[in-house]
């Protein structure tokens, strides 16, 4: 590292001769086109923009390398200057400000990479200022080529303070590597952090970069799952063990993402097989939906469906208290293995054009642009999640634009210009509408599951709320149809085991007499309400019952 004027720079041309830079895997094609763009006559200026932990520094550095390697002695040379060489413009000015105009002024032509540039200025309008008014001038004149990198939200916020500085460069967008280099960089950390000495096979490779991608919170690939090595270093280093296995992995993806140990260690082939069976151990009543449910997630996770589409869409349709939340929930464990995979939306909230900005945040320069919006941040964080539109059909229509575009493409650009991915997501929208047709059509014996009911009763009401081409990007239109007295007695009985459940530290079952259970059921029984009265007889029932029994023991 040297110095110009107080401010720290790395010669990489120089290191490159030294061998004190070390190349990147893979990136070829994206650093094929920095150099075009490099290379120029006007605008020969770059923005690199990824994830944090994509690797934008390693990119850059390799492009050096590989610049520098190619052009030898004849080529332009390559500077890299620190970002933290610029923070004491936005305080007190311990380096006067003529001191850096006059140190980049005196640069010789040069490629200038400033690796950290969005995280420098972000949200902080009088540094971004003070940033422009010393780089505009030599972008402007061709002499030197920048080359910044930031992340998107950070970029869209550049943009919108200062879109013209931005006029002079072309941005370049690091997408996800291949699972074969992902491969590589993990070996090659390795080295780096010293594990040399412990073993590392394919399989526990696998496992981590497959879980590292399935819980963002780890952070994006490659950086993520490098971290999570070097975890798991610490961890077999502590138990003095030579090899890091698959249980190590297991045990720090827990520990970040807090996923029982359990949920992680079951493979996904035996989770889908087991995925009916459990839908319907769950949920009373619905065996026709649940069985279109499975059926459509099974596909998509095997790789059979459209894969720029979200793994499942539904609308459900059906009377209160039947199963339609339920299933969401029960889904969401069952498949993602985690609680926080659970996004619930009520509908009736964005019944206004305006509310679009909470689902996927305001745009740069508006209220609310660093809050985000709360769909995009729950999937950015938690991609893998089921998404549960509650009463859909309360929602403005220009909301139902937003799923369009999810539906279609299986992903949507945020307020903050990031580009969220919901291809890993089950969409699950439900209905109150046509819920007269259906407890009509189920008590007079039709069957509500066919096509021929869906046409004749269910489109007309559907279509009053929803354009066709809607309703059609949904993978299947469910019915959940109303519970029978049978059924309220097989959930009757679930939810007594439930409370069981709940109260097991006391030790404590509870018996009724079947007889007195189906008379009291009778009662209840109301299509329009379907178990919820149930639910709340059993519970009441049995709180009351152990509140008794703790006061007199």
């Amino acid at each position: 590292m040297a110095e110009f004027s107080k401010i720290h720079y790395f010669d990489l041309t120089l290191e490159t001769a030294e061998g004190r830079v070390i190349d990147c895997i893979g990136r070829k094609e994206e650093s094929e086109r920095l150099e075009r763009v490099l290379r120029r006559n006007v605008h020969n200026n770059a923005f690199v923009i990824g994830a944090n932990g994509i690797g934008k520094s390693a990119f850059l550095r390799g492009f050096a390398k590989r610049f520098v390697e190619a052009e030898g002695k004849r080529g332009l040379r390559i500077v890299e200057v620190a970002a933290s060489s610029f923070e004491s413009l936005n305080t007190t000015v311990q380096i006067p400000f003529a001191r850096y105009k006059d140190a980049f002024d005196s640069l010789p032509p040069c490629i200038l990479i400033i690796d950290g540039f969005g995280a420098l200025v972000y949200n902080k309008p009088t540094l971004l200022q003070h940033m422009i008014q010393l780089l505009k001038p030599i972008a402007d004149a061709g002499k030197v080529r920048l080359v910044c990198s930031a992340e998107s939200k950070e970029y869209a916020w550049i943009e919108h303070e200062q879109a013209q500085f931005l006029n002079v460069f072309e941005t370049l967008t690091l997408k996800s590597q291949s699972r074969p280099e992902q491969i590589a960089i993990i070996c090659k950390e390795k080295q780096a952090l010293g594990l040399e000495h412990i073993a590392l096979h394919d399989e526990t490779i696998t496992t981590l970069l497959d879980l590292a991608e399935r819980f963002p919170i780890v952070g994006a690939l490659p950086g993520g799952a490098v971290r999570v090595l070097d975890e798991c270093g610490s961890l077999v280093k502590k138990q003095h063990t030579k090899e890091i296995r698959v249980e190590e992995v297991y045990k720090v993806i827990s520990d970040k993402a807090g996923v029982p140990l359990t949920q992680l260690q079951v493979s996904q082939k035996e989770r889908l097989r087991q995925l009916e069976a459990k839908l319907n151990g769950h949920i009373i009543g619905q065996k026709e939906a649940l069985s279109q449910i499975a059926s459509t997630v099974k596909r998509a996770k095997l790789g059979l469906k459209n894969p720029n589409r979200p793994l499942g869409s539904f609308l459900v349709l059906g009377p209160s208290g039947v199963g339609k939340t339920e299933t969401a929930k029960v889904l969401a464990e069952e498949l993602f293995g985690n609680r926080k995979s659970f996004v619930r939306i009520d509908m009736s909230e964005f019944g206004e054009a305006h509310t679009v900005a909470r689902l996927i945040g305001a745009p740069a320069g508006y209220v609310g642009f660093d809050a985000g919006g709360g769909l995009t941040n729950a999937i950015k964080t938690e991609p893998y999640s089921l998404v549960l539109l509650d009463e859909i059909e309360k929602a403005h229509p220009k909301i139902f634009d937003v799923f369009l575009q999810i539906l279609d493409d299986g992903r949507l650009t945020s307020g903050q210009g990031e580009t969220i991915d919901f291809t890993q997501t089950i969409i699950m929208a439900t209905s109150n509408l046509a819920v007269s047709d259906i407890i009509a059509g189920f008590e007079a014996g039709d069957d509500i599951h066919t096509e021929a009911f869906f046409q004749e009763k269910l489109v007309p009401a559907l279509s009053q709320f929803f354009r066709l081409e809607f309703l059609n990007r949904f993978d299947a239109v469910l019915v959940f149809q109303p519970l029978t007295e049978d059924h309220l007695l097989e959930v009757a009985k679930l939810e007594i085991k439930k409370v069981e459940a709940r109260v097991a530290k006391h030790k404590i079952a509870f018996t009724i007499d079947p007889e007195i259970l189906k008379k009291k059921i009778h009662t209840l029984a109301d299509p329009r309400f379907g178990a919820r009265p149930v639910k709340r007889f059993i519970e009441t029932t049995c709180e009351n019952l152990l509140t008794e029994k703790l006061l007199s023991s």
